[in-house]
């Protein structure tokens, strides 16, 4: 929505420009409420208008989006290669907690993953990791699951 129109005359309530912003707004807001789970009821019924209400969610959801982001980014920070794991099925993991950030708005560049993959291997595979480590050019997943097998 945007912001409520100014009126043109002293006496707002007769405006019917102002009249109808109204009208919308309250539909609006009225639709937003009823839209929320009841757990949100709070948070939309304690304001006014439905841009607040639409602030105050965005607000709400993006500080969890934001413990989300950090418990993915903290898995992706521990991620080891399992003893019993194969480096696809290592590899498939790594990529399905990347995806996650990506659906929250942040995505992970390919170079970061494979940097991270590296990291969590074992040192049987140092021989491998040593040669990537040392690229001078940025690494693909492909790339790196292709050399470590």
């Amino acid at each position: 929505m945007t912001d409520r129109p100014a009126s043109c005359s002293d006496d707002k309530k007769s405006d019917p420009v102002v009249k109808e912003w109204d009208a919308m707004d309250e539909a609006a807001l009225a639709t937003i409420q009823m839209s929320v789970k009841p757990v949100h009821l709070n948070t939309v019924t304690s304001v006014y208008t439905a841009t607040e209400a639409w602030d105050a969610l965005k607000v709400m959801f993006e500080a969890r989006d934001n413990s989300q982001l950090l418990r993915i980014m903290d898995e992706l920070s521990s991620l080891k290669k399992g003893d019993y794991e194969n480096i696809i099925k290592f590899a498939s993991r790594a990529k399905m907690i990347r995806d996650e950030p990506a659906m929250l708005g942040n995505p992970m560049h390919d170079n970061t993953l494979a940097l991270r993959v590296l990291s969590g291997l074992p040192s049987e595979y140092g021989m491998p990791r040593t040669v990537l480590d040392n690229k001078g050019t940025k690494l693909f997943m492909s790339d790196v699951t292709a050399e470590l097998l």
